[in-house]
């Protein structure tokens, strides 16, 4: 079903200062429900990372008929594109996106999620995406995290190999 997201004419557009899907996305969403969409997106980052380059060409774009041309509509929308930009390093840092739907509704990816949530016929559970440690509800995956960064702050030296685990 991801190929169906593959369609050229599916992308992001800003509205404002928030992501919203264009008119072709949209209406994809509405076909495959917000959920199935969040799902396929949330296994396949890169089509939302295709999007996002798209919009960041487009900042490129404003940015130097702004600068270069002294484009008055360009120079106009700029802010709304550095605000865009600042979403885009987030993304690229592995930071949650959300993407506005109509009536409110959000669908949240990110390029690197912290963990990972797997379902089976009995038993579902989360795993850490830093450490590959499983855990079977919310409660005990929290208090890993605490502790693991507790420990990165306590010893310099863990940033390290927290770095590496995480990459």
């Amino acid at each position: 079903m991801t190929h169906v997201f593959e369609d050229e004419s599916f992308g992001l557009k800003l509205k404002g200062y928030s992501i919203v899907p264009n008119s072709a996305l949209e209406t994809g969403i509405a076909i495959y429900t917000s959920e199935i969409v969040q799902s396929i997106l949330l296994e396949h980052p890169e089509i939302v990372d295709r999007w996002l380059q798209k919009l960041h060409a487009e900042y490129i774009s404003k940015k130097k008929s702004c600068d270069f041309e002294n484009d008055p509509v360009a120079c106009f929308t700029l802010s709304v594109y550095e605000e865009f930009e600042k979403h885009f390093k987030s993304w690229e840092d592995g930071g949650l996106l959300s993407i506005i739907l109509p009536q409110n509704r959000v669908i949240r990816v990110s390029k690197k999620p912290l963990i990972t949530i797997v379902t089976g016929s009995k038993t579902s559970y989360l795993v850490c995406s830093k450490c590959l440690i499983s855990f079977t509800d919310i409660d005990e995956y929290a208090k890993h995290c605490k502790q693991e960064n507790d420990m990165v702050r306590q010893n310099p030296a863990n940033k390290e190999s927290s770095a590496w685990l995480s990459s």
